[in-house]
Order: structure tokens, then C-alpha cells, then sequence
């Protein structure tokens, strides 16, 4: 069994929240487009099919693209870590192999069963343990201090537990 107390930061959610938007093939098809307008408006500059208002235009709205969802993200993370009772103060998580993961925090708490758990990622500053299509706890790799090693180890062997086959 292992324990933490994780204290969630806007820019520990915001990395996470970045991970998961930039993971997906939406997120890249979002920076592709983007880059796509960057080049249609430089191409079309150079070629005089229009001028610099046009190609500032281009440019304006490239990096609306390539902008918008960052700035969303960070915005959500705030939001989030101010109003969210699992992220605005201390949350204590057991890890343990016959119970899973349960979380307490002031005025509530949860608790993951392992066969609920589908992956785990690692971003730069984060480690989310998902179980859902869209759920996910959220760790920030500082919080796990001497923790790390056992935790991360059982949640590998679970999650390999979880993806054998079925003896039949």
C-alpha cells in the first residue's frame, strides 16, 4: 500500500488538460490547419495574390488557430482548480493491489476498483491514471515524492492484469 497527498496547481492541471488535448489526432489536425493557413497566407503574399493586409489576416487567424485552444486550456485549469472541491485543496490517495485507489479530500471522496482502470500517461509535469473514456485522476509527478517507484509499479502490473486475456 502507498500513499500521497497530491496538491493540484493550475499549471500542473493545465499541463495535463494540454497532454490530453494534443494527444488526440483533433489536436494535431488543429496545429496542422493552422500552420496550413501560415503557409496559404505567406504563399499568397509572395505570389502577390494579395497584400499585407491580407497576408496580416492570414496571420491573425493562424494564430487563432494554433492559439485558441491553449489559451481555452489554461483558462479551464484556473477555473477548475479554484471551484473543484478534488482540486482546490489537498486530496489523499491510497494506492493499494487488493482495494485499488480510493481519494479523500474535505467533504468527499472516491474510489477506483483496478479493473476500472483502462491507461496511464505521463506528460511533462503530470501522471493521469484513466477510468473512462474521459475520466481520469490526476497527479503531478512532484506530489509522489518517495512514492513514485511503488506506485508506478503497481499500476503497471494492474493495468497489464487488466489487459490479459481471459482464461477460459
Amino acid at each position: 500500500m502507498s500513499k500521497i497527498t497530491v496538491h493540484m496547481t493550475k499549471e500542473a492541471l493545465y499541463d495535463f488538460l494540454l497532454y490530453h488535448a494534443y494527444s488526440k489526432f483533433s489536436g494535431f489536425l488543429i496545429n496542422i490547419l493552422g500552420f496550413a493557413v501560415i503557409f496559404l497566407g505567406v504563399f499568397s503574399f509572395a505570389t502577390g495574390r494579395t497584400g499585407a493586409a491580407g497576408a496580416a489576416f492570414y496571420l491573425i487567424a493562424a494564430f487563432a488557430f494554433i492559439g485558441y485552444t491553449p489559451m481555452q486550456l489554461k483558462v479551464r485549469a484556473k477555473k477548475q482548480v479554484e471551484i473543484n472541491p478534488e482540486y482546490k485543496s489537498a486530496v489523499e490517495y491510497i494506492f493499494s493491489d487488493e482495494d485499488g485507489i480510493t481519494a479523500s479530500w474535505e467533504g468527499g471522496g472516491r474510489h477506483i476498483e483496478w479493473e476500472q482502470v483502462t491507461r496511464a500517461v505521463v506528460a511533462p509535469k503530470t501522471i493521469g491514471i484513466y477510468y473512462g473514456k474521459e475520466q481520469a485522476l490526476i497527479f503531478p509527478k512532484q506530489d509522489f515524492g518517495e512514492e513514485f517507484l511503488p506506485v508506478y509499479q503497481m499500476v503497471v502490473r494492474h493495468l497489464a492484469a487488466n489487459s490479459a486475456p481471459a482464461e477460459e
